[in-house]
């Protein structure tokens, strides 16, 4: 079941938005924009936060980056740095007026946010590698200096380690690195 977390900001709006939701599988907490956002969307465990307002506060923009969890919000100004503010702190749909087809809203809005956080993860992955890559080619110039190895039989070296360890080919270079320094 869908738990939804309602900032509510604009009361007549919010009930067509709590309208278009009953019936629905969802669990809804509803919350004025005053209130503790970021403790009760934790203590909710909410999968989506809808906002209503008619325009985000710099208060509630900074309760809301402070949520890493799928946003939509629904507002009546189209103020463009709210927009480049809301933006900013992964809001994944905004919405101006109307909360038609509001469904189809909450799905699109977990799924820019389950893209964003599959990219994130890829590029962390990504800057991992690298940082690993870096780390062997310094091991790998360790070995060639240290025992006048060509550059493929010290890769072949810190592979055939990794293999009998067990370990990671970066792990290896690492551990080889700081023996390096240990012993100077």
């Amino acid at each position: 079941m869908l738990r939804i977390l309602l900032i509510n900001e604009k009361p007549q709006f919010s009930t067509e938005i709590r309208q278009a939701l009953l019936g629905g599988a969802y669990l809804l907490l509803e919350l004025t924009a005053s209130a503790a956002v970021v403790e009760e969307a934790a203590k909710w465990q909410a999968d989506l936060i809808i906002i209503d307002c008619f325009s985000p506060s710099q208060a509630l923009l900074q309760q809301l980056n402070l949520i890493d969890k799928a946003k939509l919000m629904f507002a009546s100004s189209k103020d463009e740095q709210a927009i480049s503010h809301i933006i900013k702190i992964n809001v994944n749909n905004y919405v101006i007026n109307g909360a038609e087809e509001l469904t189809a809203q909450m799905a699109i809005a977990i799924a820019h946010y389950t893209q964003n956080k599959e990219l994130q993860q890829r590029i962390a992955l990504l800057e991992q590698q690298l940082a690993d890559r870096k780390i062997i080619d310094k091991a790998k110039g360790l070995l060639m200096v240290k025992r006048q190895l060509s550059e493929a039989d010290a890769y072949d070296t810190l592979r055939r380690q990794a293999m009998k360890q067990g370990l990671k080919l970066g792990e290896v270079a690492r551990q080889i690195l700081l023996m390096a320094d240990v012993l100077g």
